[in-house]
């Protein structure tokens, strides 16, 4: 099977847990955290043409909307378009538009969005470089990137390497960004995948602003602290899952013309 029939697999079946647990969110606290953190890097203009990338169920493609942006959501899963499109007819997100799409071979014109916002997606790609470019590519002059992620692969391999299992998943303390227990199966999978993916070699975020210059970018900034406000707190302390890197926000801009 080749790779992105894999990832799509994976992701596929893990839809319908992904879209209770984002509802979940749209409902709790994090929903708050996420829309004043999107806030501060949205561009002036209005209404702002916001591409939300991997967007899963559609968590943040609405909070976009409610943020007065222009949105169109994007998965490779079609599961999870079907989903994110469920989710917009009963919360009465008619105005956002959810397409099936790879991130590395984007069905954009150039220069067609002035926000694109994605999380937890780049890890996941076979080239992620290549979604990258398509990104600089579709964005408009003046427009600004937002990126979301850590080194996941990295950690998911020494998982395997050193023997968590499912069990050890549901320890963790209450959370719903914490990994669903499933099958002990699908976590295998999950990390064989990323034990493929050549970005779970790479040093990130370093890797991800050598990309960004490459393809152009400008006004590049790396916020490493953003982890202490969209993981959870218990016993007055804060928990952040065992990644070997921590979750980071990368923020670029397309130059002016």
């Amino acid at each position: 099977m080749e790779m992105m029939d894999r990832i799509n697999t994976y992701w596929s079946r893990r839809a319908e847990e992904f879209s209770d647990a984002r509802r979940l969110d749209l409902d709790g606290p994090l929903r708050g955290v996420w829309t004043a953190l999107i806030r501060e890097y949205l561009p002036k203009k209005q209404p702002p043409r916001a591409l939300d990338l991997g967007t899963g169920a559609g968590f943040f493609a609405f909070m976009l909307a409610d943020l007065g942006c222009e949105v169109t959501g994007i998965d490779y899963s079609g599961n999870m378009v079907d989903h994110a499109r469920k989710n917009a007819r009963e919360l009465g997100y008619d105005g956002v538009r959810f397409l099936q799409m790879d991130a590395q071979q984007m069905n954009f014109d150039d220069s067609c969005f002035d926000f694109i916002f994605t999380r937890n997606v780049t890890w996941t790609l076979p080239d992620p470089a290549r979604a990258y470019a398509e990104m600089c590519r579709v964005l408009a002059p003046g427009g600004r990137l937002l990126n979301g992620d850590a080194n996941y692969g990295a950690q998911f391999r020494e998982a395997d390497r050193t023997g968590v299992t499912q069990l050890q998943y549901r320890e963790q303390p209450e959370s719903t960004y914490q990994y669903a227990a499933t099958s002990l199966s699908m976590i295998r999978e999950r990390n064989d995948i990323a034990d493929n993916l050549y970005i779970s070699d790479c040093r990130r975020p370093q890797w991800d602003v050598d990309v960004l210059l490459k393809n152009g970018m400008s006004r590049i900034s790396i916020d490493m602290e953003a982890a202490n406000l969209v993981y959870p707190e218990k016993d007055g302390r804060r928990i952040y899952p065992d990644y070997t890197d921590r979750f980071f926000l990368i923020s670029a801009t397309k130059p002016e013309r």
